[in-house]
C-alpha cells in the first residue's frame, strides 16, 4: 500500500525542469521576457541625444565643416530608417572653438544642460586631452575621431573611447624603414 501524502511530495528534478521550461516558454510566446523574439524592444520612445562637439572656430574649422556635413548625412539615414532600437536620433551640435577649456564646457553642457546620452568629437589630440577628464567626471560616454596615440596608450580613461583609431605614431613606426631605405635615395639624375 502506497502513501498518499509520499506520491503528492515527490517530485523529481526531471518535473520540476520541464515545469520550470514549460513556464519561462510561455513567457516567452506572450511577449513578457525582454528579448524573448529575438530582438530588443525601446523602452521609450524619447530621442537618443548624442552630443556634437564641433570645431566650429578655431583652428579645426576645417575639420569641422566636414564632420559636421557627415553627421547630419548620417543622422538623416539613420532616422529614415526607423532611428536606433525604434528611437529617433537628436544631434545636439555645441562648438568647442577648437580650445581644450572649451571642450570641456561642452561636455558638461552636453550631460547637464542638454541631457545627452552620449558624445562624440573630436579631431585635434589637445582638445581629447583637455575634454577626457571632464567626460569621466561626468561618466558621459565620450567618442572621439583622434588619431593621437594618446587613446591607444592608455593615457585617458574608460569613457573616452576610440572607435576607429588610426594611430599616426604607429603608422610612422611601420613605415619609416620603408621610407629610410627607399625613399630620398636616389638623385634627380637616377629619375631619368
Amino acid at each position: 500500500m502506497t502513501n498518499k501524502k509520499s506520491e503528492k511530495t515527490n517530485l523529481t528534478r526531471r518535473t520540476a525542469l520541464k515545469s520550470i521550461g514549460a513556464g519561462v516558454g510561455s513567457l516567452g510566446v506572450a511577449g513578457i521576457l525582454p528579448g524573448s523574439l529575438g530582438f530588443a524592444q525601446a523602452q521609450s520612445s524619447a530621442p537618443i541625444k548624442i552630443g556634437f562637439q564641433k570645431h566650429a572656430t578655431g583652428i579645426g574649422s576645417a575639420y569641422g565643416r566636414w564632420y559636421d556635413a557627415t553627421t547630419q548625412a548620417a543622422l538623416r539615414r539613420i532616422n529614415n530608417m526607423g532611428g536606433i532600437n525604434g528611437r529617433p536620433v537628436e544631434i545636439v551640435t555645441e562648438d568647442d572653438g577648437t580650445d581644450p577649456k572649451r571642450g570641456a564646457e561642452v561636455l558638461e553642457k552636453f550631460a547637464n544642460q542638454h541631457d545627452c546620452d552620449v558624445a562624440f568629437g573630436t579631431l585635434f589630440s589637445h582638445v581629447v586631452i583637455g575634454s577626457s577628464p571632464r567626460a569621466a567626471e561626468l561618466k558621459l560616454p565620450y567618442f572621439v575621431v583622434s588619431e593621437g596615440h594618446h587613446v591607444a596608450s592608455g593615457m585617458l580613461n574608460r569613457y573616452t573611447l576610440q572607435p576607429g583609431i588610426t594611430d599616426v605614431k604607429s603608422q610612422v613606426q611601420s613605415m619609416a624603414p620603408f621610407v629610410a631605405n627607399n625613399l630620398g635615395k636616389k638623385s634627380h639624375n637616377d629619375l631619368s
